[in-house]
């Protein structure tokens, strides 16, 4: 019973970045040029659960708020939210495309109280 109020309590453990990637959105599309990245980016080094990689970002998964966190810091260019990571170094999307991509992930929970990085 604990783990079903625990999984009730706790939606983002449901969400995968695969369903982020083919939610459909209405405007503009900010998860463009898909590419499904887990075997590579994932094992030892980053302990994600699932990754991938699109024009705008590369995402990543993780199994708790701690190691999703604890991963972002060693980023210079990133956006923690929940369970994921989005890393934007070496991406060439607009600034404007990758606070828009932001704001779509947060806002899958309608929870998120921060501010956006300023980039």
């Amino acid at each position: 019973m604990a783990g079903i109020i625990y999984w009730f309590l706790h939606p983002q453990l449901t969400l995968t970045l695969e369903d982020f990637m083919e939610n459909g959105y209405t405007g503009k599309d900010v998860t463009t040029e898909v590419v499904e990245i887990t075997d590579a980016a994932c094992g030892p080094e980053i302990k994600c659960v699932e990754a991938y990689s699109t024009a705008e970002a590369d995402y990543y998964r993780f199994r708790t708020h701690a190691a999703a966190e604890e991963f972002g810091l060693t980023l210079e260019d990133s956006f923690s939210v929940n369970y994921f990571v989005m890393d934007f170094a070496g991406k060439d999307a607009s600034v404007n495309d990758q606070l828009y991509a932001m704001q779509q992930l947060a806002g899958m929970w309608n929870d998120y109280e921060g501010d956006f990085p300023v980039r």
